[in-house]
């Protein structure tokens, strides 16, 4: 009995020290896949702060554009109008343009008066 239950010693020894070599080869290949989600994670992170300053930006600019007083806003939309007599009917232009960013926007540009008319 003694012999055989070193036998089955040395058996579960092998079985055991064979299961932890594969696990111990599994752990490098892991870490390489926790290292690349770190990465990404970390780039993600990057970019959300990006986006969210952006964000912020554009929030404090249109906040401080809303405080405009109407007149001065208008005084600005002149300087947005093209050179020529005849304005173009361009979506992308001014004073198309204006007409689409806010409904303020678009009050204050439907009322402004054209450049020939100042």
């Amino acid at each position: 009995p003694d012999a055989n239950n070193k036998l089955k010693n040395r058996a579960v020894i092998t079985e055991s020290k064979q299961q932890l070599d594969a696990i111990v080869h599994e752990i490098p290949g892991l870490q390489t896949v926790m290292d690349s989600i770190n990465n990404l994670h970390q780039q993600l992170a990057e970019k959300k702060d990006k986006i969210t300053q952006s964000m912020n930006s554009h929030k404090r600019l249109a906040s401080a554009l809303s405080r405009l007083p109407t007149e001065i806003l208008s005084h600005i939309f002149m300087y947005c109008l093209p050179e020529d007599k005849y304005l173009s009917p361009a979506s992308k232009l001014a004073p198309v343009l204006l007409t689409r960013i806010c409904r303020r926007w678009r009050d204050v540009a439907v009322s402004t008066p054209t450049r020939s008319m100042v």
